[in-house]
């Protein structure tokens, strides 16, 4: 049996934050990452879109945004290649959508954040999108509506994810933070704080903390002082089992790559006048489906959040669904851009979100059980990364408050969720 000072759960993005800061903050402590895959970030980190926006209308959110892109765009400042773009974010929208954003934008005003309004003509002219669908056989069947504004964010873009991964994976690891790799958790260590011998404990009545972790193959691996679950789409079903409420739930997401293979493709994947890389930003339909530009493969990465209907389960290597792009994303991204009419996927995987109630992440230490939760980031891990990599290691040390990489003093019981502080937003996609 092995003792560390602190057991992180999981490899993904906030994991790997959490024992960067951590063994920055507590020198010369010993930190254990158990990971069920081969490697860092080989779960739903790697299977994300990988966008990133500062554009919130909720304060939490743009805290936890602004922070940790600064710290992105200085790690790429410093000579380590993100692959990071400022494409921007394109908010494409309906009547109807339009007026409930406008509480939204309302907000983004009074926080000084920047957004243009790009009229329909200017969509039309350039990106290639056909903003007038109403009166369409295929609107009519989508329930589509005509685009009457894009909401342009510029403050936004998108980064490779594995890149990201591997900035704090090899940092951490310098510190001497130890891996475990292809190690699965199949439970956890439960002891009384004051043991009095007897068969059995520790019993319901006694004071108890989370001391350890059970690994697939009888391995165990304790801790002194704090565990932490940063299992993403997991950490319910570790939880669970002893008791613990992770206030998350997964669902699956999928991707759907589709080539730019002619020239009127190409002419919207490569848009002039919206970014200085001369490619399209993140559209998002008003519909809700999403292109995501990926020029370095002549590319865009599609998706489609799907909720009624989609189960709140977990796949252990989830499949993406042909189908899915073929009856979904494609009718509702053609209708609006139908230079893609008939284009099949070049390439595809899936994965989870680990959606909280109110789409906003759970740091916290449930009943000073010794274990630490960071959950929910309802895919926002990435772009809210460092900031919650942050925060979890300051609740893992005790701290009250914590200083975010851009000067915001956090309160650690913001994200918890019996004292939590957080506001509505307005733009979730």
């Amino acid at each position: 049996m092995s003792k560390y000072d602190y057991i992180i759960v999981g490899a993904g993005i906030i994991g790997l934050t959490t024992a960067y800061y951590l063994s920055e903050w507590d020198r010369g402590s010993r930190i254990l990452v158990v990971e069920k895959g081969p490697g860092p970030a080989s779960g739903d980190t790697s299977r994300s879109a990988a966008a990133f926006r500062v554009f919130f209308t909720s304060r939490i959110n743009m805290y936890l945004a602004k922070s940790s892109v600064s710290f992105y765009e200085d790690i790429q400042r410093s000579g380590f290649d993100l692959s990071l773009r400022k494409v921007g974010y394109l908010f494409a929208v309906n009547a109807i959508r339009y007026e409930k954003l406008k509480t939204g934008l309302a907000h983004a005003d009074k926080l000084g954040l920047e957004y243009r309004i790009l009229e329909p003509a200017e969509l039309g002219e350039k990106l290639g999108m056909r903003t007038e669908v109403e009166g369409t056989e295929e609107a009519e069947i989508l329930g589509a509506r005509d685009v009457v504004a894009g909401i342009f964010i510029p403050q936004a873009g998108t980064l490779m994810a594995d890149r990201l991964a591997t900035y704090y994976y090899e940092r951490a690891k310098s510190r001497g933070v130890e891996f475990a790799f292809d190690s699965r958790v199949t439970g956890f260590i439960l002891e009384p704080r004051k043991p009095i011998g007897i068969e059995g404990e520790p019993f319901p009545w006694q004071d108890k903390r989370v001391s350890g972790v059970i690994v697939e193959g009888e391995k165990e691996y304790r801790a002194r002082k704090k565990i932490i679950v940063a299992a993403g789409a997991w950490t319910p079903y570790l939880l669970e089992p002893i008791g613990v409420d992770s206030f998350s739930r997964p669902k699956k997401r999928q991707i759907f790559v589709i080539r730019a293979e002619n020239e009127e493709q190409r002419r919207v994947l490569f848009a002039r006048g919206l970014n200085e890389y001369g490619v399209a930003p993140m559209i998002i339909l008003p519909n809700m489906a999403y292109m995501r530009p990926a020029p370095e493969e002549a590319s865009f990465w599609t998706g489609y959040s799907d909720e009624l209907g989609r189960p709140f389960t977990l796949e252990e290597n989830p499949v993406p669904e042909e189908r899915f792009y073929t009856y979904t994303i494609h009718p509702l991204i053609s209708v609006y851009f139908p230079q893609f009419e008939g284009s099949r996927p070049a390439g595809m995987w899936a994965g989870h979100y680990n959606l909280s109630p109110n789409l906003q992440p759970v740091v916290c230490e449930p009943e000073e059980s010794d274990l630490v939760i960071a959950a929910g980031t309802s895919g926002s891990g990435i772009l809210k990364g460092d900031a919650l990599g942050r925060i979890t290691a300051a609740v893992a040390l005790g701290w009250s408050s914590v200083r975010l990489y851009d000067g915001t003093e956090f309160n650690t019981k913001w994200l918890s969720y019996r004292e939590r502080h957080v506001d509505r937003e307005y733009l979730v996609i």
